[in-house]
């Protein structure tokens, strides 16, 4: 289980997300979701759960990476999970 953004923020910028700058924030939480609205999809729908592998996080990052930037903030899991989405339950 991953657990903190700082944890996948090398997946989520490899795959081409906008991240913040863990070196200039105290908390893994204190950024801002608006400037980064892909990866706080990511964090949501990555951390703080069981992974069917330990790799999964580089593979949903190129999921939610690839959605439009006028439909981030919309997405569900159902539309995640259509799109690809790795989820072990």
């Amino acid at each position: 289980m991953l657990a903190f953004p700082s944890m996948i923020a090398r997946a989520a910028e490899q795959a081409g997300m906008k991240t913040p700058n863990f070196d200039d924030i105290n908390d893994d939480w204190g950024f801002n979701p608006e400037e980064f609205p892909h990866f706080q999809v990511f964090c949501i729908a990555q951390l703080g759960r069981s992974m069917s592998d330990m790799g999964e996080h580089w593979g949903n990052a190129k999921v939610i990476a690839e959605i439009p930037d006028d439909e981030i903030r919309s997405v569900t899991l159902e539309d995640l999970l259509y799109r690809g989405l790795s989820w072990s339950s």
